[in-house]
């Protein structure tokens, strides 16, 4: 039982439609073993941020509501929560302090320094938070909002208006019209790539975890091995930016090709 979490164009743009489902019913395809029943949820559900930017588990994959989450969410702060990661399929992207265009105050902020005091909002869920800005830069106060569509565009329009100084924006390729960059890329924060995440919080579902991350990389290394993989990124048929797909990886194990009829 598979978690999509959203919104993040051209991956994920809505419920059950995205790359991440494209890829991901081709995985399920590839491995035969493999039973796959997918849930559309908000990014929250699996990985959230607290009240005071802090990255936590979501609720829905830490109760075992379904047993991974389709995600971005492969970094240091996820993985210290005890979250594990399949194979990736997509090289990650980079989060970024943006300004209204009418906002020249950050304008000169360089990689690191202090925000004077500046309100800066951060979505929820996303890798984005105050634990990764806190590394960065100093003396700001951290507002956290739902990351549904709704939520984000009356952020934005937060942000134009004056209301708060500062987004945390999740993607430098998808910085919304009336914004600007400021400051430095924040390389070390942003994901190493989408993948397949899995939370055993019991060593009952640990072993379901593990037996789920295995037909994951078996199947993903499958459509890599065939061109699948290739064929559905180059074909790509949902916008909001570019996928970067990872088409090098790991070859299917002995037991993979086996389980499909492909060992000797």
């Amino acid at each position: 039982h598979i978690a999509q979490s959203y919104p993040y164009p051209p991956w994920d743009v809505g419920p059950l439609e995205g790359v991440s489902l494209d890829v991901l019913h081709a995985v399920c395809e590839a491995n035969a073993p493999m039973r796959c029943d997918f849930t559309p949820v908000l990014s929250e559900e699996c990985f959230d941020t607290d009240a005071s930017g802090q990255p936590v588990v979501g609720q829905g994959l830490a109760s075992g509501r379904f047993d991974g989450c389709l995600t971005w969410f492969t970094t240091a702060a996820r993985q210290q929560l005890g979250a594990e990661f399949g194979h990736g399929y997509s090289t990650g992207s980079i989060p970024q302090l943006i300004a209204s265009n009418t906002n020249t105050t950050f304008d000169q902020l360089g990689a690191t320094g202090s925000l004077s005091g500046a309100e800066v909002t951060f979505f929820a869920g996303f890798f984005s938070d105050a634990a990764c800005l806190e590394g960065y830069y100093s003396d700001f106060t951290a507002s956290v909002s739902a990351s549904d569509d709704d939520s984000r565009a009356a952020r934005v329009s937060e942000l134009l208006n004056g209301v708060v100084d500062l987004i945390f924006w999740d993607s430098v390729s998808t910085v919304p019209m009336g914004t600007h960059v400021v400051g430095e890329p924040v390389t070390t924060c942003g994901p190493s790539e989408l993948g397949l995440a899995v939370y055993p919080p019991s060593e009952r579902r640990k072993h379901k975890s593990d037996a789920l991350r295995r037909d994951y990389n078996c199947g993903l290394a499958l459509i890599r091995k065939s061109g699948r993989l290739k064929a559905i990124c180059s074909g790509l048929t949902h916008t909001g930016g570019d996928p970067a797909c990872i088409l090098e990886g790991p070859a299917p194990t002995n037991q993979c090709l086996r389980d499909n009829g492909l060992g000797e």
